[in-house]
């Protein structure tokens, strides 16, 4: 019976470690993108408009790629986890904007 109980442990923890991975992979694509956009939007004459609907698509790029990383593995409920960590996500970046913004 220990064995069994030691097994989901092991595998629970392992779902936790790729939310976790997706987590960052999320997050470190979206740094990637918004540097490469602030690159071009200073260097170029690209209207300032177009920041809305960029940060928008970047969001969904990076919980895109986060969650296909994070959760492609998992053999069983890669759609909620995917979702999990998509939420982690939009959570983690609102309470940053939050605490940023005076």
């Amino acid at each position: 019976m220990k064995e069994v109980s030691e097994v989901r442990a092991v595998a629970e923890s392992s779902n936790v470690f790729k939310i976790v991975k997706g987590l960052i992979i999320s997050f470190i694509t979206t740094l990637i993108l918004l540097f490469i956009y602030a690159t071009i939007l200073t260097y170029t004459s690209l209207d300032e408009s177009t920041i809305g609907p960029v940060i928008i698509a970047i969001t969904g790029v990076s919980i895109l790629a986060g969650s296909s990383i994070g959760a492609g593995s998992i053999k069983k409920n890669g759609l909620l986890n995917g979702g999990i960590i998509g939420l982690i996500y939009i959570l983690l970046t609102y309470l940053s904007s939050s605490i940023t913004r005076k």
